[in-house]
């Protein structure tokens, strides 16, 4: 595993602080967790840490995004999706004590602000806001999950789980309208959604024949939304819905 480059910053100014909550702690309880953690960066590539490895400090995502990804039964790897900025990184395992369940690697450059997990749990038993944030930031890892299990084993086409992913995608990144942005291979997004990697192109240039997406680098821009969300599903959680 490669040496991250540490750096030292102030989670109080950081300009984006009020997007998570774990991040937009009050008063004493962040000046505490500020007092304990430090600030590493990751190449482009570079593993955070490993599925079984055993757990020693929690990261929380300020930059960049990591993809999560654990061995399946054949070995293979299977992605469960896409840590971004706010996101903890390890916590379910530093509750549960068991090592990481899956392998972290990072998409891009990413910066992480990393908290021991002795310090985690001494803070966490001081202060009730810190042990509130845990748990939300646990719901919302349970939920994504349960998301990417739905579209996978939903029974929609490649071409409608692409689809559903991308409107999910956009859903979470409502300050870049009509743009998502996927540093991911093609080969990444087909072991996300329980494909082949030939499909999730075919799927793609189908997209883009008509009309509904264009590719420009890493941004994917959503033209025809209505075309996108009749191959997906309505806006109840994954109900399927035929193409118009």
């Amino acid at each position: 595993m490669s040496a991250p480059i540490v750096v030292f910053s102030n989670c109080q100014t950081c300009p984006v602080r009020n997007e998570n909550t774990f991040c937009n702690l009050p008063g004493d309880a962040l000046i505490q967790i500020e007092r304990v953690k430090k600030y590493k960066t990751f190449a482009p590539g570079t593993r955070l840490f490993d599925e079984g490895q055993p757990v020693d400090e929690l990261m929380i995502v300020c930059k960049g995004s990591v993809t999560l990804a654990f061995s399946n039964l054949h070995g293979r790897p299977a992605m469960l999706g896409l840590s971004e900025r706010g996101e903890v990184l390890g916590i379910s395992s530093a509750v549960s004590g068991h090592p990481h369940e899956v392998s972290a690697d990072a998409v891009g450059e990413v910066r992480v602000a990393a908290i021991s997990l002795t310090d985690f749990r001494r803070l966490q038993n001081r202060f009730p806001s810190i042990a509130t944030a845990a748990s939300e930031e646990l719901s919302r890892k349970v939920n994504r999950a349960y998301d990417t299990i739905r579209l996978v084993g939903s029974g929609l086409s490649v071409p409608q789980r692409l689809a559903g992913w991308l409107l999910r995608m956009q859903d979470r990144h409502p300050d870049q309208p009509g743009r998502v942005t996927i540093a991911l291979t093609h080969e990444r997004i087909s072991q996300l959604l329980g494909a082949s990697r030939e499909s999730v192109t075919r799927a793609l240039s189908q997209f883009k024949r008509h009309g509904a997406v264009e590719v420009r680098g890493i941004h994917v821009y959503l033209l025809d939304h209505r075309y996108l969300k009749s191959l997906s599903y309505s806006s109840e959680p994954f109900t399927a819905k035929r193409p118009t």
